[in-house]
């Protein structure tokens, strides 16, 4: 029996979640890619890779941020759901960029170091 890609688990979640209707849509609005693409890629058996998971976690949010503004509060537990499947796409990428844990104590808190200045660079171009 195949076992299923991060991507396919993700993609079943959100249709589940009903934050997608289609492969298409997801192809389209989420990875930011052809109609027929993550078809191509499940047929294939292929894993998505950072870039496209990166593409994947920034338009689910931007799409969840546009839908919660737009809604009423009664809303707002549908939309927690949303944030369980960003969460799961950034531990994802986060296990990804330490070999899936395996990163020794320096080098760890070099990547935690640096990612920590990539927020505070962040808060002070918003602001």
């Amino acid at each position: 029996m195949k076992t299923k890609t991060f991507i396919e688990n993700t993609y079943e979640k959100m249709k589940t979640e009903r934050i997608v209707t289609s492969s298409e849509q997801f192809s389209t609005d989420y990875l930011g890619k052809s109609k027929s693409y993550y078809r191509a890629m499940k047929a294939q058996g292929l894993e998505a890779n950072n870039a496209m998971l990166i593409t994947l976690v920034n338009n689910l949010n931007i799409h969840r941020v546009m839908f919660e503004n737009k809604c009423s509060s009664e809303m707002s537990s549908r939309y927690e759901k949303w944030k369980v499947i960003e969460n799961e796409i950034s531990n994802e990428l986060a296990l990804r960029a330490t070999d899936r844990g395996l990163i020794n104590n320096f080098a760890l808190a070099g990547v935690l170091s640096t990612l920590k200045q990539l927020v505070a660079d962040r808060a002070t171009i918003t602001v």
